[in-house]
């Protein structure tokens, strides 16, 4: 495989994680999820890239500018 090929691919590649929230944290995600008709996990991710994109904006991961 060319290496271009394979940096396409592990850049795509998911990652597994668990988190502990509080109560209310579920409860907040959940919510935001039901309003926005999108899962729990969709919430997160996106909470996740806005954070990631807040934080670094002029190295953001996996996003050319």
């Amino acid at each position: 495989m060319a290496s271009a090929t394979r940096k396409k691919l592990s850049s795509k590649a998911s990652h597994r994680l668990s988190v502990s929230l509080t109560e209310e944290q579920h409860i907040e995600l959940v919510k935001i999820a039901k309003k926005n008709r999108v899962s729990v996990a969709w919430v997160v991710r996106e909470a996740i890239e806005r954070l990631l994109r807040d934080e670094q904006p002029l190295f953001h991961v996996g996003q050319d500018r």
